[in-house]
């Protein structure tokens, strides 16, 4: 209380009243206002993406994931100066002063009075829970960011435009000028979209081609940022395969400037989890990818639908994957429950992880040579209980000779115990150079790297999908992958059957797209093999060249 505040015992009841509603009104403003300050990412994924400074952004995830919320923080804390201190060592990186921002809408009538500036409204509640509880929050631009701390006089409807101020992050106090926001929606025409600079421009659902290109050009010349945040539709006729070429594909690769991260429904804290799971529990796995976990829809014929590089659930009783709940009954033994049949035994996996890789193990390299593109290998290690573990892949634009240099140095760096080679079939018996009769097994021979042929059955492939299924006895996969095998993982998430065309030869068979099949090759051959640890360690390691029976 200040000097000039009176005396509350001396106030009549009136007075009084009228002082206590004042104050209480002044504090709870005050926490709306700092909110921004106390934001925590909803999950471990939104805090990657604060993280990162991609050029472009891209955000997929299912129905109420909080993308767009994400996308917005983003968007708020860039053109107030206002970083959460869970973010406070971003501001040097991304606060550029007062910037100017765009956001495109699925609908200006359905989406930006009903949905998005209720989030922005510093006076209006979004979540499950009453006003000022722990599943919601209010609107994200704080009041004093506010030109003299008034909506009215920073929102423009007939413009469709938000003036906000500015602050430094270093010091809040202090306003460094005003920043905007521009708000349209995709039912525009193209033509619309082509004037001004932007810093950032969001795009909340997946926009036309033409206005992505309207965008792009926006933000070229002051070196501004695109977002996307997006749940895949589950209708495959509409258009998005421009999205999934120039932006998902080299977002997930992390190439070009460009980010993806893939946000989960089940990951939202301030959602009620026990009735999505329940809603969920009778659809289609094709509908829960899309409508929970955000995956494409041209996804659903992987070829090996179970692997995932995020934390997913496995019931032995169902057989598949489910939404797991905690069960009440067993909460002292944190036991999970399975939404669909109510059973037990459910367990948690991940086939990407971090391991060590050691020499106790015996490791098996596997090999798929190219003519005119990079060679391809990968080393696996079998441990004593006949599982598998990917320590490391790799890749070498030179002939053999250099191929096995930088094997070498892999396996040297770290320690691995290779007892056993393998080449595609393919490849290796197909012409090498110009010498007749020398083919790409013969020029590896004698580089050093003596292989044997692999078997390129396509049994190999369903034996993955067993090993990818979560053991009954030990209750995680039989097969791992370190993180550091950034090729396999994203080979295997995007390796997926041919599109079935009536009247053909190939409705009546599934055969693989031949793209992003290199890795997941030489996992198919890696199965076909069928190793065993006691195999593998009474495998000779000492290598002779191969021509007659007995290789080893």
């Amino acid at each position: 209380m200040t000097e000039d505040s009176p005396d509350l015992a001396t106030l009549s009841d009136d007075d009084f009243k009228v002082k206590l509603g004042e104050l209480l009104t002044l504090a709870q403003n005050e926490r709306q206002a700092n909110q921004l300050l106390a934001y925590q990412p909803v999950s471990a994924t939104g805090l990657a993406i604060h993280e990162s400074k991609a050029r472009v952004l891209g955000l997929g995830g299912g129905n109420r994931s909080s993308k767009t919320t994400t996308m917005l923080v983003e968007i708020v804390m860039c053109m107030t100066g206002v970083f959460p201190d869970s973010l406070k060592h971003l501001a040097r990186e991304k606060f550029r002063g007062p910037i100017n921002c765009r956001l495109v809408l699925e609908s200006l009538t359905t989406t930006l009075y009903p949905t998005i500036l209720p989030k922005l409204q510093y006076f209006k509640w979004t979540g499950i829970d009453r006003p000022g509880g722990e599943r919601g929050h209010w609107g994200w631009i704080p009041k004093w960011c506010l030109i003299e701390g008034s909506w009215e006089k920073s929102w423009t409807d007939k413009l469709r435009t938000l003036r906000v101020l500015c602050r430094d992050p270093e010091d809040l106090e202090h306003v460094v000028g005003e920043s905007t926001l521009q708000i349209m929606s995709k039912d525009q025409d193209p033509s619309d979209f082509a004037s001004g600079e932007f810093h950032i421009v969001g795009h909340d659902e997946p926009p036309t081609l033409a206005i992505w290109r309207e965008d792009e050009a926006r933000v070229m010349s002051v070196n501004g940022r695109m977002i996307m945040a997006m749940t895949w539709p589950d209708d495959p006729a509409i258009p998005v395969d421009w999205i999934f070429d120039e932006v998902y594909e080299p977002g997930m690769a992390k190439e070009r400037d460009i980010e993806w991260f893939n946000i989960y429904t089940t990951d939202n804290r301030n959602l009620d989890q026990s009735a999505i799971a329940a809603r969920a529990a009778g659809w289609s796995t094709e509908t829960r990818n899309v409508r929970l976990y955000g995956q494409p829809i041209r996804f659903s014929n992987r070829v090996h639908p179970l692997f995932t590089d995020n934390t997913s659930y496995f019931c032995f009783t169902c057989g598949k994957t489910c939404i797991a709940k905690v069960n009440e009954q067993a909460r002292a033994e944190e036991r999970l429950s399975c939404e669909t049949c109510g059973s037990i035994q459910v367990c948690e996996f991940n086939h990407v992880k971090e391991f060590e890789a050691t020499d106790k193990w015996p490791t098996v390299w596997l090999l798929d040579p190219h003519p005119r593109r990079p060679h391809i290998y990968l080393w696996a290690m079998c441990d004593p209980s006949d599982d598998w573990w990917i320590v490391a892949d790799g890749a070498c634009e030179g002939d053999p000779t250099e191929t096995k240099k930088d094997v070498d140095r892999i396996e040297r760096g770290l320690m691995l115990n290779v007892v056993h080679r393998v080449v595609d079939p393919n490849m290796a018996l197909s012409p090498a150079s110009s010498k007749r009769g020398v083919n790409w097994r013969d020029e590896f021979n004698d580089a050093g790297l003596v292989c044997s042929l692999a078997d390129d059955s396509h049994v190999g492939r369903e034996r993955l999908n067993q090993f990818l299924k979560p053991d009954s006895g030990r209750w995680q996969p039989r097969i791992h992958v370190h993180q550091r095998c950034k090729a396999t993982i994203f080979g295997i998430k995007r390796f997926v059957w041919q599109d079935r065309k009536l009247g053909s030869e190939r409705a009546l068979l599934q055969i693989p797209k031949d793209k992003n099949d290199d890795e997941v090759n030489l996992l198919k051959y890696l199965m076909n093999e069928s190793l065993t640890f006691a195999s593998l360690t009474g495998m000779w390691q000492t290598y002779k060249r191969p021509g007659r029976r007995g290789a080893y």
